[in-house]
């Protein structure tokens, strides 16, 4: 047995291909060993990370991208790892990878005399500089990418452990969400810049000479991503309001405020992605910016022989049958009344009345309305009310011969 063992071992140590130096058959094995563990790893953490995603009604298309991306980042990790770990050197591969980039932006060393007849370079050519890498860019890039991730974790369980104990109403958590989840993403940035090796001094140089051009080129984005800090701050909408803007037929309720535009979830579960800078400067019609409650308004003209007594009762009657209509409101709804009837106008056709009655939900105004047409239809054809049609009568005169 120990003989075979001997063989088993002398077989592995053979080399199996050259490279920058000898691979064996048991660096091989290593190779494909600690891949092997790393992908199962990587795949019980993309599982993982894809129940953290939908716990936080991430979009399905977003969460796939972020997940290709997460699997994608540790699969080069993980070959890179291995490959450390089987000693196996990738020859030119590594250098191309390790090649300090800003070398090709450097001017070439000046030639100058010495004091000894000789020759040198330019003393003033030597500054230190950064590793500017392929490696070390991506090395930057999963940096940011942990980062993301990691508030992500983070925004859950702030969220669940933290301010819903405290009672804290929705909009303010999105905003405190959102500003650890930008803080912690400018950490991630400013550590993968550090990696790269671009110095926050050379960044500060270069935007200030962009910053014209910046502000020209992009006054629309800077315009959006201020109008969307007003909302997050000012809370003229906030998260799950009602809202119409009226210019534009836009109806929803209010589902995300990024920095640069407004998600709006309309009736048909359409999400509607509106500028920040036109909830700004636009009319908005916040129906809940107070509260949540709606008066649903009937118009109905019925015939000039009616009788008006009757149309009023049955008209209450209607209103106090729906199940959704505020029958004797509290008081402490201000303002609020119990449904009631309005004579509006002596038309050319109908006598004009207008139904009015509160409901606690905004969004379900268009339903409320839409059951109270079909009941009031209903009711006037079993009390004989008719609703007319505009009649003109027209008279023939003939005329007289002279």
């Amino acid at each position: 047995m120990g003989k075979i063992w001997d063989q088993l071992t002398d077989l592995l140590k053979e080399t199996a291909i050259e490279l920058d130096k000898s691979v064996s058959y048991l660096d091989i094995l290593e190779l494909f060993g600690f891949l092997a563990v790393w992908l199962f790893i990587a795949g019980v953490t993309r599982r993982w990370l894809r129940r953290l995603f939908v716990r936080l009604r991430m979009p399905e298309d977003i969460l796939n991208r972020t997940l290709a991306v997460y699997f994608l980042i540790l699969l080069l990790i993980g070959i890179s790892v291995s490959l450390q770990v089987a000693g196996i050197s990738i020859g030119i591969l590594g250098k191309v990878l390790h090649y300090d980039l800003s070398e090709l932006f450097q001017p070439q060393e000046k030639v100058v005399g010495t004091d000894t007849g000789g020759e040198g370079t330019d003393a003033g050519a030597e500054v230190d500089k950064g590793k500017f890498t392929l490696a070390n860019l991506f090395y930057g890039f999963a940096i940011v990418f942990g980062m993301f991730i990691l508030s992500k974790f983070s925004q859950l369980i702030l969220q669940r452990q933290v301010l819903q104990a405290f009672q804290i109403d929705r909009h303010a958590q999105f905003v405190i969400l959102r500003i650890f989840h930008f803080f912690l993403i400018t950490i991630g940035v400013l550590i993968s810049l550090t990696t790269i090796g671009i110095s926050l001094t050379s960044i500060a140089i270069i935007f200030g000479g962009l910053s014209i051009g910046i502000g020209f080129g992009l006054q629309n984005t800077v315009a959006n991503i201020m109008s969307g800090l007003i909302l997050l701050f000012e809370r003229p909408v906030k998260i799950g309001d009602l809202v119409e803007i009226i210019d534009f037929n836009i109806f929803g309720r209010v589902t995300s405020i990024n920095l640069r535009s407004t998600v709006i979830m309309s009736l048909d579960e359409k999400e509607i992605i509106v500028p920040n800078l036109q909830m700004v400067s636009e009319p908005v019609h916040n129906l809940t910016h107070y509260n949540n409650r709606f008066r649903v308004t009937i118009g109905v003209g019925v015939s000039y022989g009616s009788d008006v007594e009757l149309v009023k009762r049955v008209l209450i009657e209607v209103a106090h049958a729906h199940p959704e209509v505020i029958k004797d409101p509290p008081p402490q709804m201000e303002n609020v009344t119990a449904p009631f009837v309005r004579f509006t106008d002596f038309g050319e056709s109908s006598l004009d009345f207008q139904l009015l009655a509160w409901i606690p939900d905004s969004f379900q105004r268009f339903d409320v309305a839409s059951d109270l047409h079909f009941m009031i239809w209903q009711k006037f054809k079993e009390h004989g009310i008719q609703i007319p049609f505009p009649q003109r009568d027209v008279h023939f005169y003939q005329e007289k011969n002279e």
